[in-house]
């Protein structure tokens, strides 16, 4: 009896402790916070009309389920907090901060509904500093500031020092286990990166034009395959002409939960006439929808490519291109060709088509590979990720502008 006594006593300390209202700080990405994922996805609602959240929700809005943690406030929130030991009809107010990137963000409200255990997840809406985030083109660590107030009593602060990525630290898929068999894909960031509103990709457009290959850019109002087939090689062309290349690097420092790849964007790509395989994807499917052309990156374990469809029917065909051979041929400037003898420059074109074609040989190759992986959607690591598509989501261009030196 005299060796249970303490171990009761124990027991019953810590019901009571349990009992007390104690909070978590809450990170979709751990301790990491990726600007990329926070900017793209500014505007997006996860569940479009219907309301997670229980102090938004109306009768039409899906029933809490059996054993499921509420949920209050901005449902769509990177950043929160994790309540338990919450007492039925709680005042709560929370606050979080995250010094430099957000404003001191606010929620407070009534605790209608938690779990026997007295949990509830709280999201205040973020008031991030969008300014602040765009600048961001290192990791670095910042401290983020959690409160919680439950029936005017003060829980103990919680201060963590997070990882903020660099904008070009794209999430690729989320971990919610370290054996990786749960987790949520988010692929679909990619398309963040690709900016048909970019200026350089009129500067691009003028000098495909100036080539002579095509007469204009009407995307699909030919109906014809062919002629947005030689709209594609234009492109390709002009790009070819200003020597880009493929560079393989990709590599971000590792995160625990959160695969990510490093992307450049599009002035990037061009100011160092280098491209990884996403980025040379990135950078055509920038361009082509500028032109009204709908692309796709295409993931395949270890690589990207880009796709695009021939015609805007629903049964028009879909032609993959491996970017990567981008720099396959030494090409003159677009302000060069005037100059060049009618045999060299024939010569340029003829060698250009070549690589273009082979391209699509392999492109089309990947994607037919990878088909039924395409249609089950089951493995994050191969995805096809229309840009039209996840522009409809709501997940929009990057401004990577800058000032230059």
């Amino acid at each position: 009896m005299k060796l249970l006594l303490p171990l009761l006593l124990l027991v019953s300390s810590t019901t009571l402790l349990l009992a007390e209202p104690v909070f978590y700080p809450w990170s979709y990405t751990e301790r990491d916070l990726f600007p990329s994922a926070i900017i793209s996805t500014a505007t997006v609602d996860w569940n479009g009309e219907e309301e997670n959240a229980e102090d938004r929700k109306t009768e039409d809005d899906p029933r809490l389920k059996k054993k499921e943690v509420p949920i209050f406030g901005d449902e769509n929130s990177w950043l929160g907090v994790e309540l338990s030991g919450l007492p039925k009809g709680a005042q709560v107010e929370v606050e979080i901060s995250v010094d430099g990137f957000m404003k001191p963000s606010k929620w407070k409200g009534t605790i209608t509904k938690k779990t026997p255990d007295g949990e509830a997840l709280i999201f205040p809406k973020a008031a991030w500093d969008y300014a602040a985030l765009l600048k961001v083109r290192q990791q670095r660590p910042v401290t983020a500031t959690f409160k919680v107030t439950v029936n005017g009593a003060a829980l103990p602060d919680e201060t963590q020092t997070h990882i903020m990525k660099s904008l070009n630290d794209c999430p690729f898929y989320v971990l919610h286990d370290e054996e990786g068999e749960d987790f949520d894909d988010f692929s679909w960031l990619f398309a963040a990166y690709v900016n048909e509103n970019h200026p350089l990709v009129d500067r691009i457009l003028k000098e495909a034009l100036d080539s002579g290959l095509v007469s204009g850019f009407t995307g699909y109002q030919s109906e014809d395959p062919k002629e947005v087939m030689m709209q594609v090689f234009a492109v390709w062309n002009a790009l070819q002409r200003r020597g880009i290349k493929y560079s393989d690097v990709s590599t971000t420092t590792p995160s625990k939960f959160v695969v990510s790849q490093n992307v450049r964007f599009l002035d990037d790509s061009i100011d160092a006439t280098q491209a990884n395989c996403v980025d040379g994807s990135v950078l055509m499917a920038s361009i082509l929808q500028k032109i009204g052309i709908n692309s796709y990156l295409v993931m395949v374990p270890g690589h990207c490519f880009l796709a695009f469809d021939t015609g805007e029917d629903a049964d028009a065909g879909i032609i993959g291109l491996e970017t990567t051979m981008l720099g396959d041929n030494e090409l003159k400037p677009v302000k060069e060709i005037p100059s060049l003898p009618q045999k060299a420059k024939l010569k340029e074109f003829q060698a250009s088509y070549k690589t273009f074609s082979n391209a699509v040989k392999t492109g089309n190759a990947a994607l037919e590979e990878n088909a039924e992986a395409f249609e089950n959607e089951e493995d994050p690591n191969i995805q096809l990720i229309s840009i039209n598509d996840a522009r409809e989501l709501g997940i929009m261009p990057i401004d990577s502008t800058r000032d230059k030196k």
